[in-house]
This record gives structure tokens, C-alpha cells and sequence, in this order.
């Protein structure tokens, strides 16, 4: 009896991570099988063309789903120039994370132009920031880990993102830690501000990073990033991130867009 309580206990306690494997590898699945679409797509199906350049620009963007069967908008065309700012809005399903997708060069279905610097010279943060296996500073320093940070530069960022305790909690820095278990969304949220704050890239792509995030800690962190002076591009939901964006793109449900200053852009109610 006690070794089937042990057991049964052990087993409970491997669940979280029995599921968080399973998810890793459906997402794994779906990323395969949108490659497979895009590789075995018919050859008169045209793909999206990318140049090198300083500042970010797409030039009458078209963008489908991999599978070309759903276009999601026609000839978009936006400049972000350096030092700007971009926010993205729109219903949801209208393509603002996939117009982010085809940034990073994941998804090329479609036709126009997409100008970008090197993928090196940015940042993408997501709504759900990647915890890598290690540790504190393992995370700040993510994705370049091999960096000479001192203690007080990470304390200071930490301060600077309102988790000033975070390696009192985890025992220090250099203790390895589940991050993504132990901290919540908007923790898991700042800690990737704080990332943003230390690397310093030059354009960061922020696709709903902040949505678990008070009112209050949100203007903190986009004040924070808006005194680096990088350039940086919002997907959100929330009328409070306009006043942190120089423009305003809207993707409306026809498939069109309208661009415009941030200051003449009201949400809808």
C-alpha cells in the first residue's frame, strides 16, 4: 500500500510537466505541419520578399495564411522609422500577430515586400514570454547568456521592472529555477521588459506584452522603454497603450487597414 501511495504521489507530481510536454509538442506539430503547407504549396503561389535595410518597412504586404487559402489583408504598406513607434490594432483574427509572424520570416505566403534589419538586431516578446530551463540570470540575459552583467546592473533592471525581490524569492541568481511554474503571467511579463531593458536591441516587437498587466505597471514598463530610445512595434487591445505610440495601424475586418497618428486614433467603444 505505501509503495502505491508513493507511486501514485510521484505520479501526480510529474503531471504538470507529462502536460506541459504534450503541449510543447502540439505546438511543435502545428509548427511542422505549417512548414509543410508553405514547402508543398502550389509553385504558382508566390511568397512574400524580404530585404536587408536600417528600418523597418513593408511595402504592399498582402499576407495569406500559410495554406493560401485565407487572405488576411490586401497592399499594406507602413514604414517604422528609427526611434518611432507602432501600435497594432484590430478584432481579433484580423492578422496582427500573423503581419508580426511575417516580420520574423516565419510565415511568407502572400505577396510585397518586407524591409528589415538583421532578426540579431531585434527582439520579438510575445504575450506568453519562453522561460528557458535555468537560471535568474539565465533569464535576464536571455537570449544572449553569454554576457558581463554584474549583480547591481541586474538588481537595478530587476528594480526598474518592479521586481526588485524576485532574487530574494528564487535564492539568488545563479540558482536554477521552473520560472515558468513558480512566476505568474505578468511577472513572467516583466521579467521580459527587464530582458528588453539589458539587451538593448534595437527594435523590440512587442505582441501583447503587457495584457497581464495592471494599468499602472504597463505605463511603468512603456515609459521605461520609450527612455531607451529603441524602436519599437505593439500588438494590443487596451486604449491605454496609444499614448505610448507615435501611430496607429488598424487592420479592419475587410481586410484594409488605416494608418494614422496615435494622437487622432480613438478606440472603438
Amino acid at each position: 500500500m505505501v509503495r502505491l501511495q508513493q507511486s501514485l504521489s510521484l505520479g501526480l507530481r510529474k503531471l504538470g510537466n507529462i502536460s506541459k510536454f504534450a503541449a510543447a509538442v502540439e505546438r511543435l506539430e502545428t509548427l511542422e505541419t505549417m512548414l509543410e503547407k508553405q514547402e508543398f504549396a502550389p509553385e504558382d503561389r508566390r511568397t512574400i520578399d524580404f530585404r536587408k535595410a536600417e528600418a523597418l518597412a513593408v511595402s504592399h504586404l498582402t499576407l495569406q495564411t500559410p495554406n493560401y487559402q485565407q487572405t488576411l489583408f490586401r497592399n499594406l504598406s507602413v514604414e517604422l522609422p528609427p526611434r518611432g513607434s507602432l501600435l497594432i490594432v484590430g478584432d481579433s483574427g484580423c492578422g496582427k500577430s500573423s503581419l508580426l509572424r511575417a516580420i520574423a520570416g516565419l510565415w511568407t505566403s502572400g505577396t510585397g515586400l518586407i524591409s528589415r534589419p538583421n532578426l540579431s538586431e531585434m527582439l520579438f516578446s510575445p504575450q506568453r514570454p519562453y522561460m528557458i530551463l535555468g537560471s535568474l540570470r539565465d533569464q535576464l540575459l536571455y537570449p544572449h547568456t553569454i554576457r558581463d552583467v554584474t549583480d547591481s546592473e541586474l538588481h537595478q533592471v530587476l528594480q526598474a521592472v518592479n521586481l526588485a525581490n524576485l532574487p530574494e524569492r528564487v535564492g539568488g541568481f545563479d540558482r536554477e529555477t521552473d520560472f515558468a511554474a513558480m512566476l505568474s503571467l505578468g511577472e513572467q511579463q516583466r521579467l521580459a521588459f527587464a530582458r528588453l531593458l539589458l539587451s538593448q536591441p534595437n527594435h523590440a516587437i512587442l505582441d501583447e506584452a503587457t495584457s497581464a498587466l495592471d494599468v499602472e505597471n504597463e505605463e511603468l514598463l512603456y515609459q521605461r522603454l520609450q527612455a531607451t530610445g529603441m524602436t519599437f512595434l505593439s500588438v494590443g487591445h487596451r486604449p491605454s497603450l496609444v499614448k505610448y505610440h507615435q501611430q496607429v495601424l488598424q487592420i479592419t475586418p475587410d481586410r484594409d487597414w488605416r494608418l494614422m497618428p496615435a494622437a487622432s486614433y480613438e478606440f472603438p467603444k
